[in-house]
């Protein structure tokens, strides 16, 4: 039976929440320190919800890596990377839609930090309990459940297009 996990109303507000928080570090004056850097597929509503409410402008690069097969984590397969050029002596942002083991945000922090960046930073809409990864923000903690919607895809492939984050109740 497939349960929903967050409505569409407790996602508009943890969104604006976050955007506020960025608001309130970053501004017309200090943007040009900053990277949103969002890592592709699953993240996109999330960043582009909270893109909307930024009272500045960030310089946003998107991320491609890619590390699951089905419910299975695998080796990363990097398809999309960030200019190193643009990350030197920079803080930079990576937005996920999950922070499942932290692995991809590991992996990322390390390779991003090799190449220059001043600071590298996270913001997830999920962080599951067994992640030991330290996130920065967080929208949602949650128990180890495999979820979809809301970018997130089902096992099969399917179900990001729903404004709803759900699971399936065994």
């Amino acid at each position: 039976m497939i349960k929903v996990l967050y409505d569409p109303f407790q996602i508009e507000e943890v969104t604006l929440d976050i955007a506020e928080h960025f608001n309130n570090l970053y501004n017309k004056d200090n943007e040009s320190e900053v990277v949103f850097a969002p890592i592709l597929q699953g993240v996109v509503p999330f960043f582009s919800d909270i893109a909307r409410s930024l009272t500045f402008d960030p310089y946003v690069e998107f991320i491609g890596v890619s590390s699951y097969q089905g419910e299975q984590q695998k080796e990363f397969h990097l398809y999309k990377m960030i200019d190193p050029n643009l990350v030197h002596n920079k803080t930079i942002w990576l937005f996920d839609d999950i922070a499942d083991s932290g692995n991809t945000l590991r992996f990322l922090t390390d390779m991003l930090k090799q190449f220059g960046a001043k600071d590298v930073k996270s913001c997830v809409l999920l962080k599951k309990e067994h992640c030991t990864y330290p996130v920065d923000v967080t929208g949602f903690n949650m128990e180890n459940e495999w979820v979809f919607g809301y970018g997130m895809d089902a096992p099969n492939g399917r179900g990001r297009l729903s404004n709803a984050i759900f699971y399936e109740q065994k």
